[in-house]
């Protein structure tokens, strides 16, 4: 477990909404504020939820911080994310509740003002710093671009049910996900 200490104008971002981000010290912009958006990392996370059980916990937006060895901060936010007891103990201790290692699978939900090349930096941060998978959903094209620890990325499209590995076990029902959510609105892509 990292214990690196948090700065706290880093800390600070916690304290008040909108929340944003660090990206090796910039700032991005604030997150998506789309009912969809939000529907979808709900549904999402209600799967991985009831999947994680006693091995680990899922968040929505539980932020994360990495220090990189250049001495500069990255604070992510992951629209959804699930991690391992064995990497993030259960507990109200400081490094649990603000951990300074990626989630073991990190979603993106990917908004209208998301710049691929940023987006790019996003993943391979939380790769560098211990994520298995990062998913980027793009949620009116109903695809997902998986980017795996070791460098594999895959598309798949965001429909039917798909086991996503190496999690041999978790099935993402997307047809669950997408349930009732109307997407003829193209800006939202």
């Amino acid at each position: 477990m990292v214990e690196t200490e948090i700065p706290r104008w880093l800390a600070a971002l916690d304290e008040s909404k909108p929340y944003i981000e660090v990206l090796d010290g910039e700032t991005l912009p604030d997150m998506s504020p789309y009912k969809v958006h939000g529907r979808l990392a709900g549904r999402i996370f209600a799967q991985l939820d009831a999947w994680a059980g006693k091995r680990g916990s899922a968040g929505i937006e539980t932020r994360c911080y990495f220090l990189h060895a250049a001495g500069k901060w990255s604070s992510l936010v992951p629209d959804v994310e699930y991690t391992s007891y064995g990497r993030v103990p259960n507990s109200m201790a400081e490094t649990s509740q603000r951990p300074r290692v990626a989630p073991d699978i990190a979603i993106e939900i990917l908004s209208p003002g998301d710049r691929p090349g940023r987006t790019q930096r996003k993943v391979q941060t939380y790769l560098a710093f211990g994520a298995i998978v990062v998913l980027l959903l793009h949620p009116v094209r109903r695809r997902v671009v998986l980017h795996r620890a070791g460098g594999a990325v895959e598309e798949r499209p965001a429909h039917g049910a798909w086991t996503l590995e190496p999690f041999g076990d978790l099935v993402l029902d997307w047809d669950a996900i997408y349930r009732d959510i109307g997407l003829a609105e193209e800006h939202l892509d």
